[in-house]
């Protein structure tokens, strides 16, 4: 037999994948003690992103650093290749039969059944994508990115909190001063917001004072058509949309309730992918429903898609499904026509009951027949199916049916054909065990109660069809929108009663809603005639139909969209601010030029007043490229891109941190605002 150095055999020796796995395990990331299982797929994503507390984990073990780590210069780098290629080699359950016998799709060895998580692989997904257009015109421009690993400290400049300014308060009566917030005792921020910037920056200044504060996200992404409307840039290729949802939707999920709900508005095109990018940020375990939206009508003759497209889809996740569930709301309309012509019968006078025999229930539960005298039923008048008189009669109104299911059948041989009957029943057992049900039927029909299916509202002195969730929504609710808000899109505007029934399944008066693609500004309209608290945050200019003249309408008693049903009537505020601009502002200049000369112009003041990237020759480019008639031949969009280019994009906006720099000539009441703005997390 074999012997090791320490005179034990050789077969009870701790092999180096036991070693590897026992020292792995200690990052809770990894192993699930309960199940007993290990990630090996995060293991290997950690790996390529230089997980710190990975590279501790092996640089600590001296076998692991002699191993995995080369030392050049005094510094150990990764070799990741060879550690991957180990972790391919060896994983803890490497038998034979569980990768060789099986036919099936495989990622390396292993087939994508057994995974536990799906992986959405692309060229850029350990980039940020800054997505910056500030106009539709802009659609050419080249997007900037930044890798993670090779830009950290780029990406956390880019991050950090910036200055905000040109603050205004609207009410119904018009502009006023912003002159303080108001904030609730724990000092939650308690201000309808709107913000025009870039949304990934505005979303991480607002990281901190809203972490964990936001019920319900909605957002209207940019579709990755091509000839939407709502495009953002053209160059949107597949690769790039998905790097620009990941990196808003990462941050977004922090700002998240626990029991906070997202809605992801889509269509067919990435609807898929953006699923299983979705599936890896909140977890494939917290997604909640796909929705199907009628969008539009059927085409017609000499459409040519193949079927024509009447469709998009609304995502929707949990940031924690198991508290979101709790928190899910019964849609909430009016009694339309429809529901009045079937609830038109009232009981009145229901008064003596008699107690007439007991139905053996079996195992299901105790079952006693009565029946009633001295009662009456009244059909009420097409003419009297008003508010009133449905306010009025809430508690007796009800429409008939017939009886099914499996208990109803149990009883309707054993009670009256004629008048009205009631059982009693009691389960036995299940969760319901001992709790009283009473059922009422007349002539041998089961009585369907409005009540039990509508609610009363005091305040309103009306009552409201409750209607059951479900994800199939083709009730045409883009029909006759064009002039809602007062403000027209030809294209990817969303319906108000759309948002209402989103907000009112996932929120209650005074939640936080978050959209950060608010277009014309339907969101906040709806949150804000729903008194609802909202920030809406834009970086694309909209110009007569920018969301600021829509939210000022609605405080002013905007008559469109839900405004009847809800009895909007005016009122409440918002307050509007901007990310104080610096490089944003050179590149909207830049983008501004009619000509060469302009731009050449400009050259001399983005070299005295602005950032420009490290990299810029300056004396070449002024003395030298500017001059080449290569360079003079390029077009006018060209050049322009090359200027913008030239910009430091870790400068678009001015840090919080740098606010009294007297360059950026900041007021003195902006400079203000912005630390009462940011005093919770000073």
């Amino acid at each position: 037999m074999l012997m090791t150095e320490k005179g034990e055999p050789e077969d009870k020796k701790v092999g180096f994948k036991e070693r590897i796995y026992t020292l792995l395990k200690k990052d809770s990331r990894l192993w699930n003690e309960e199940t007993k299982e290990f990630n090996d797929i995060l293991l290997k994503d950690l790996i390529d992103k230089l997980d710190e507390n990975i590279l501790n984990l092996l640089l600590k073990n001296k076998e692991m650093k002699d191993k995995f780590f080369v030392k050049i210069n005094d510094i150990f780098v990764l070799k990741q290749n060879e550690l991957k290629f180990f972790i391919d080699e060896n994983k803890l359950d490497n038998s034979y039969t569980q990768y060789r016998n099986q036919i099936g799709l495989r990622a390396g060895n292993t087939l994508l059944s057994e995974r536990n998580e799906t992986v959405l692989d692309w060229p850029f997904k350990d980039c940020v994508l800054e997505g910056g257009m500030t106009k539709e015109e802009e659609k050419d421009r080249k997007e900037v990115f930044f890798n993670e690993i090779l830009a950290k400290d780029e990406i956390d400049r880019l991050f950090e909190p910036k200055v905000l300014i040109n603050w205004k308060r609207y009410t119904a009566n018009g502009e006023e001063k912003v002159k303080g917030f108001k904030r609730d005792a724990d000092s939650t921020f308690r201000e309808n917001l709107i913000i025009k910037g870039n949304n990934l920056i505005a979303l991480h200044s607002l990281k901190e004072l809203f972490n964990r504060k936001i019920k319900l996200i909605y957002i209207d992404v940019p579709f990755n058509t091509g000839n939407d409307s709502f495009r953002y840039n053209d160059r949107f290729n597949h690769s790039t949309w998905l790097t620009f949802m990941k990196n808003r939707l990462e941050i977004a999920f922090s700002l998240l309730k626990e029991e906070g709900i997202i809605f992801v508005h889509i269509d067919a095109r990435e609807q898929a992918y953006l699923k299983v990018l979705m599936d890896n940020i909140f977890s494939r375990d917290n997604f909640l429903s796909n929705i199907t939206l009628k969008s539009k009508a059927g085409g017609g003759v000499g459409q040519e898609s193949f079927l024509f497209d009447v469709c998009e889809y609304i995502l929707v996740y949990a940031k924690n499904k198991n508290l979101a569930k709790n928190n899910i709301k019964f849609i909430k309309t009016i009694l339309n026509d429809k529901t009045k012509k079937v609830y038109n019968l009232i009981l009145n006078n229901l008064g003596h009951e008699k107690h007439v025999s007991d139905i053996d229930g079996g195992n299901v539960g105790k079952i006693r027949v009565y029946t009633h005298e001295d009662y009456s039923v009244t059909k009420l008048p097409e003419q009297e199916r008003t508010e009133n008189n449905y306010y009025g009669y809430f508690e007796k109104i009800f429409r008939t049916t017939n009886p099914q299911g499996g208990l109803m059948q149990r009883v309707m041989p054993q009670i009256s054909s004629k008048g009205l009957v009631s059982i009693e029943y009691i389960p036995t057992k299940g969760r319901s065990a001992g709790k009283k049900y009473r059922y009422y039927f007349l002539d041998g029909s089961l009585i369907v109660w409005l009540k039990d299916s509508a609610i009363k509202n005091e305040e309103e002195k009306r009552v409201y069809k409750l209607v059951k969730n479900d994800n199939l929504w083709i009730e045409n609710l883009h029909q006759g929108i064009a002039k809602e808000g007062g403000v027209e899109l030809k294209a990817g505007k969303k319906p108000e009663k759309l948002l209402k029934k989103i907000i009112e399944i996932a929120t209650m008066p005074g939640d936080i809603i978050l959209d950060y693609h608010i277009g014309c500004g339907t969101t906040c309209a709806v949150a804000h005639k729903l008194n609802r608290q909202y920030i809406g945050i834009e970086q694309l200019d909209y110009g007569k139909n920018d969301s600021l003249i829509r939210l000022k309408n609605v405080t002013k008693g905007d008559t469109t969209g839900i405004s009847k049903e809800v009895n909007w009537k005016g009122g409440g505020n918002f307050i509007y601010l901007e990310l104080a601009k610096w490089n944003e502002e050179a590149k909207e200049r830049i983008f501004k030029a009619k000509n060469l000369k302009e731009l050449e112009k400009l050259f001399v003041e983005l070299c005295e007043q602005y950032f420009l990237d490290y990299n810029v020759k300056v004396k070449v480019f002024k003395e030298k490229t500017l001059k080449e008639e290569n360079f003079k031949q390029l077009g006018l969009d060209k050049q322009k891109e090359l200027f913008v280019e030239m910009l430091d994009m870790n400068q678009m906006y001015v840090s919080f941190s740098e606010r009294n720099d007297k360059k950026y000539h900041f007021s003195k009441e902006d400079i203000a605002l912005s630390e009462e703005f940011y005093k919770s997390k000073r």
